[in-house]
């Protein structure tokens, strides 16, 4: 991690958690993939057929995109006015909108990562069962190349590859806040037509 020019917390322990780079949130990211998927066959291979373990993978991996959006339009752009609702909406997003730029918040920090990947898992256990130690790493890993994405628009020198979902996101930061909520896509943004 780089030596930060913004501090987000006056908490030095607060701050310290609230910083994350792409290594280790990567390396925690595939490990908990790993970890997730192979408990889960490890409990059900025998009675799931292979296909469904697959299935239930990359339909988490294409549901992601679709979380991604209703993520960043309706919890990360929340607007409320409870002191709660306020410190939510800046540890979530409101500092990223006042310093895009600041590398070492441009991934989830573990702490936040792990409650939401609970939160998440719960959801998906009570809709689908055991299928969720499947469908929750495909999540998961949808979410991860989503914040390679990211940090790669925010990054001069990888924001190159990324021109066009750049040119979008940028327009989201500095023109238009309630418009372009896709991040590695701008599927969601045609058709809810939140397009800028």
């Amino acid at each position: 991690m780089k030596k930060p020019k913004n501090r987000m917390y006056k908490n030095p322990i607060m701050e310290i958690l609230s910083m994350s780079g792409p290594i280790m949130m990567s390396i925690y990211h595939l490990l908990l993939i790993s970890i997730t998927f192979t408990y889960g066959y490890s409990l059900n291979h025998d009675v799931h057929s292979n296909q469904f373990i697959l299935l239930f993978f990359a339909a988490g991996f294409f549901s992601w995109s679709f979380g991604e959006y209703m993520l960043h339009r309706f919890l990360f752009h929340i607007n409320g006015k409870s002191r709660f609702v306020k410190a939510f909406h800046y540890a979530m997003h409101g500092y990223h909108h006042k310093f895009p730029n600041d590398v070492n918040r441009l991934f989830m920090p573990p702490v936040p990562a792990t409650l939401f990947l609970m939160a998440f898992f719960g959801i998906f256990y009570l809709i689908m069962g055991d299928y969720a130690f499947y469908f929750l790493p495909g999540f998961e890993l949808g979410y991860w190349i989503y914040s390679l994405v990211h940090y790669a628009i925010h990054h001069k020198d990888l924001s190159k590859y990324f021109k066009n979902l750049r040119k979008h996101h940028i327009l989201h930061h500095y023109k238009s806040p309630e418009k372009a909520y896709g991040v590695s896509t701008k599927a969601w943004d045609r058709i809810f037509k939140s397009m800028p």
